[in-house]
């Protein structure tokens, strides 16, 4: 009896988007599924924090309350962007494709260490920005007595912890992770569609939303606009990734052993950080051209 030969099966072909609905989706997708599941892993984490089996457990999670809530949304926070790594690879990536073979912390690596060759001085630059203009506009923002209740439970939960952990967990974990989010992903796909001027904007809102609450959404705003920047200037995720972390080191040091900013909240530091930023902002771009 022969054998019926099987057709080859045809190749799968991904239709362009074209609508609207399809454009948002595919650029919004990513920050919709990290934030469902963070809340949903953060969530599940405080539970099984407050049912641990030890009499005096209650007691000990109410006096730490704050630092616990810290850590949790660090792990909460590494947990839901491992499920866009993979994404975020295809999207970086020159090449397109991911390596089956290999782990997606080595290809990170070597695809870091790849878009550091021969940009020390532009690296160094947006460093050297992120400190300043962090600087700069959160002085702004206290001169002008931009406050809310939603920002004042963030501060009590970030500076409960000693320096060391939170040196960690804001200067690391959180510029990792927020930078995969807004800078690797949802930048990097809206600007297929929408160009740069609108790209740089409208992911700089949703990332100062994303900070929910009307002192980090200013400040945010702010920072976004110049992280999407350097990503685009510099050619390199190490750009926005040293700029995010020199930012926050800088900001949760100086508020940790200075007791906030109030010391710095002065017109002339103002105006010095502000014109420090402006020229560095000016090299920058000067020297990615």
């Amino acid at each position: 009896m022969s054998r019926r030969l099987k057709a080859p099966r045809e190749p799968k072909v991904q239709t362009k988007r074209t609508h609207p609905l399809e454009k948002a989706w595919y650029i919004l997708k990513p920050f919709i599924l990290y934030m469902v599941i963070k809340t949903a892993a953060l969530l599940l984490l405080s539970l099984l924090v407050i049912s641990v089996p030890i009499s005096s457990m209650a007691e000990w999670v109410t006096v730490h309350s704050n630092q616990i809530n810290a850590v949790l949304n660090a792990l909460a926070s590494i947990f839901a962007v491992a499920f866009l790594m993979n994404d975020f690879l295809k999207e970086v990536n020159v090449i397109g494709e991911i390596d089956i073979d290999s782990s997606f912390f080595r290809q990170f690596c070597a695809w870091m260490k790849n878009g550091v060759k021969d940009k020390a001085v532009p690296l160094a630059l947006s460093a050297s920005l992120g400190i300043t203009s962090a600087l700069a506009f959160n002085i702004l923002a206290g001169i002008i007595q931009i406050q809310s209740p939603g920002y004042q439970k963030v501060e009590a939960i970030q500076y409960s912890v000693p320096i060391w952990l939170g040196l960690i967990l804001y200067g690391l974990i959180s510029p990792f992770v927020e930078e995969v989010v807004f800078r690797g992903l949802t930048y990097t796909r809206m600007r297929r569609f929408f160009g740069i001027p609108l790209s740089v904007i409208v992911t700089a809102v949703l990332f100062a939303g994303f900070h929910g609450n009307l002192a980090q959404f200013v400040y945010a705003l702010c920072m976004g606009l110049l992280l999407a920047l350097c990503y685009e200037w510099v050619k390199s995720f190490a750009a926005p990734l040293v700029f995010h972390m020199a930012a926050n080191i800088v900001v949760f040091v100086v508020s940790s052993l200075m007791g906030g900013s109030s010391a710095l909240l002065y017109i002339p530091f103002l105006v010095f950080f502000l014109l420090l930023s402006v020229i560095l902002t000016a090299l920058l771009y000067g020297k990615t051209r």
